[in-house]
């Protein structure tokens, strides 16, 4: 009888790899058996290394002798694949990274992980995603792959992936949200802070604004501008960023959970659910107790309000957040915060519901089927919907 072993050598981890071993089965039979490794362990049975399977030689094997050589096999690899993941469980270990500055705002990171090195090349494949999408996806840069797109106008022109994704993704909520989202409510917002409060253009917007603003062929890779008036990808491309960020991390070899958090947008993925707050936004203490609780498992939570963001028009302190459908500052809801399986689709609704009434905003949420959400009234009246109360931790005010 002869056994061949394979050898696996991991990635993404720390270790050099690993040497999997064959089982031997007992010689003395009738026949020989060759045992052939494979890394797919049957049905219910965890994998830790190869799984010895026998192929014939003769066609005289004894069928009893077979079925008891696989019993004992089988059960074998169950007892070690047991022991193994106990032993990970065991190890498995948490980490916390904090930076300032990243994207204009703060960053902080938790990864569960069962060796520290794979925490640390979780937090470095974050930071190095962080820093090539925002390369692309940049708003403050002038040298920002969409910086140099919105020089353009009426031309097909080539762009990454990234940037054709984020630009059909706002273009699809603009479409869904019957404008609450809209990347042109900038152009709103920068005659409103320069004190223009013409009634033609206050009370009625115009039909441009109301037309395509590009045109995205994905498959081409292409988009075309359509509009000149000013644009911004700010309410849903930290979003994104954060979501791909998170994904890659999760990736890494050895880690099992990844939670991060850029300036309230927040995205987990892993194995283990986690819970995350929502602050009261009535409160005026910035550690007051959160307004609400949340279980998070493969999720994102994003918030959006005005209750700490604004400017002064007509001598008084609006928010930053305009309604592009009335091209007026958001006054009804004053916190909006969405629960979504990706932070791209909760940082654009959680935009979008700062301007609609609760009703319209729950219509919404309720027709994506895994969407939750939860408004904040000016009069301190709050609502939520069912998605996001049977992810509640804690009952609601």
């Amino acid at each position: 009888m002869r056994a061949t072993s394979g050898h696996r050598r991991a990635t993404g981890g720390c270790g050099t790899g690993r040497r999997a071993t064959a089982v031997n089965v007992p010689s003395g039979g009738p026949m020989g058996y060759t045992i052939h490794p494979t890394d797919r362990a049957p049905s219910g049975v965890l994998a830790d290394g190869p799984v010895a399977v026998m192929t014939s030689q003769r066609n005289t094997a004894s069928a009893d002798f077979v079925q008891a050589t696989m019993r004992r096999l089988l059960t074998t690899r169950l007892e070690r694949a047991m022991r193994s993941w106990r032993r990970s469980t065991r190890s498995e270990r948490h980490f916390h990274f904090a930076y300032e500055h990243v994207l204009g705002t703060s960053l902080e990171l938790r990864v569960t992980a069962v060796r520290e090195c794979a925490a640390q090349r979780a937090e470095a494949e974050t930071l190095a995603e962080i820093d090539r999408l925002a390369l692309v996806l940049s708003g403050w840069s002038s040298t920002s792959e969409l910086a140099l797109w919105l020089a353009t106008h009426d031309a097909d022109v080539p762009v990454s992936a990234e940037l054709a994704e984020v630009l059909h993704a706002s273009a699809r909520w603009r479409e869904q949200t019957r404008g609450a989202f809209d990347p042109a409510a900038q152009a709103i917002l920068d005659r409103l802070r320069g004190g223009d409060t013409d009634d033609a253009f206050v009370h009625a917007p115009g039909a441009a604004l109301r037309k395509p603003l590009w045109l995205v062929d994905r498959g081409a890779g292409t988009a075309r501008r359509l509009t000149r008036r000013a644009v911004t990808l700010d309410a849903i491309a930290k979003g994104y960023i954060v979501a791909r960020a998170a994904l890659r991390a999760r990736a890494v070899e050895g880690v099992v959970d990844v939670l991060l958090n850029v300036g309230g947008d927040v995205q987990h993925y892993g194995e283990h659910a986690v819970v995350g707050g929502v602050a009261d936004p009535i409160a005026a203490a910035e550690n007051a107790p959160p307004i609400a609780v949340v279980r998070l498992r493969n999720a994102a939570l994003a918030t959006s309000g005005g209750y700490r963001r604004g400017f002064l028009l007509d001598g008084r302190r609006v928010s930053h957040i305009v309604d592009p459908r009335t091209a007026r500052p958001a006054e009804q809801i004053v916190s909006a915060s969405v629960i979504a399986p990706e932070c791209t689709t909760a940082d654009a609704l959680s935009t979008a519901f700062s301007v609609m009434s609760a009703r319209e905003s729950v219509a919404i949420a309720d027709s994506l089927g895994d969407v939750g959400c939860l408004l904040v009234e000016a009069d301190g009246r709050i609502t939520t919907n069912k998605s996001w109360d049977d992810r509640a931790v804690t009952a609601r005010p």
